[in-house]
């Protein structure tokens, strides 16, 4: 039912962004803001106890970062370079703060999914800064220069709420408990995010006026990448850890792949990447969850 609450907030949250984009377009400079709280809430009331790294985490994020590296090059050589960047942004996004209770509904290793998520957020801190310049077409932009913006965007997002939880638990101990607490205020957050980024990404959309024949490749591309992240994922972590591994690599921190997509440095049309790559991987979760729901009742009638 959770779930289902979050698909039907994220079309909503979509389809008011991209109406009244105008209207909201003022929100842009705080979305930033909003992104930082709705993690700092996450990481307060993670369980550090069930961070317990395994090879096949190193297996996980190199395979991500791959994954994001190999399809970039080889659109790119093809000629490509405006469907490269949108899959770059799809694939080389962090594990979703949402994978853990995605594989805890499928009876999987929740302690392997944890440890996954924050290793991964770690890792995208280090190398998206050093990735992103060679990637993005940016003009009169030094790969110093756009490696120092994304790493104080990504600081700012993503390291400051990370740093700022750790200083909570330790000062505070019982504000563990507040994440539980506040988890409506989250996904409430977590929509506001949603349709500021929505109005962000259609604003930018509209000034490039492209037809529709133009955003196809786009669009397929994105939902063939979210395919195979997911099958790729169920190959990986075979033989005991293939929901596990296919939630790593298909489910991401869409929030962030958009927010990274929609700043001035990366082609407008990079954003409907992310944008299809959202709708694609809620699909795959609510198919992998009426799967195992079916198996489950079969299990029982047995």
């Amino acid at each position: 039912m959770k779930q289902q609450l979050r698909s039907i907030c994220m079309i909503l949250g979509f389809l008011v962004g991209s109406v009244f984009h105008e209207e909201l377009g003022f929100l842009t400079p705080i979305l930033p803001v909003g992104i930082a709280v709705m993690l700092s809430i996450t990481f307060i009331g993670m369980d550090t106890s069930r961070l317990k790294p395994r090879r096949k985490h190193i297996s996980v994020l190199f395979s991500i970062y791959a994954i994001a590296m190999v399809s970039w090059y080889a659109v790119h050589l093809a000629g490509y370079p405006l469907l490269a960047e949108a899959l770059f942004f799809c694939a080389a996004t962090p594990i979703a703060s949402a994978s853990p209770i995605i594989v805890s509904l499928l009876k999987g290793d929740v302690e392997f999914s944890t440890t996954a998520m924050v290793l991964s957020q770690v890792v995208f801190s280090v190398l998206m800064p050093l990735l992103l310049p060679l990637v993005v077409q940016a003009a009169d932009v030094s790969y110093g220069e756009l490696a120092f913006l994304s790493a104080s965007q990504i600081a700012t997002v993503l390291v400051a709420p990370a740093a700022i939880a750790v200083l909570l638990r330790w000062l505070y101990p019982p504000c563990r408990a507040w994440s539980a607490k506040l988890r409506d205020v989250s996904l409430g957050i977590w929509v506001f995010n949603l349709v500021v980024v929505a109005a962000a990404g259609v604003e930018r959309l509209q000034r490039t006026q492209t037809s529709l024949w133009d955003m196809l490749p786009i669009m397929l591309g994105a939902a063939l990448l979210c395919a195979f992240c997911f099958f790729f994922g169920y190959r990986l972590g075979a033989p005991n850890l293939k929901r596990e591994c296919s939630q790593a690599l298909g489910q991401k921190n869409t929030i962030l792949s958009l927010y990274m997509a929609t700043q001035s440095y990366a082609a407008p049309l990079a954003y409907l990447g992310p944008l299809i790559y959202v709708f694609c991987h809620n699909i795959a979760n609510a198919v992998q969850l009426s799967l195992a729901a079916r198996e489950e009742k079969k299990q029982q009638r047995n």
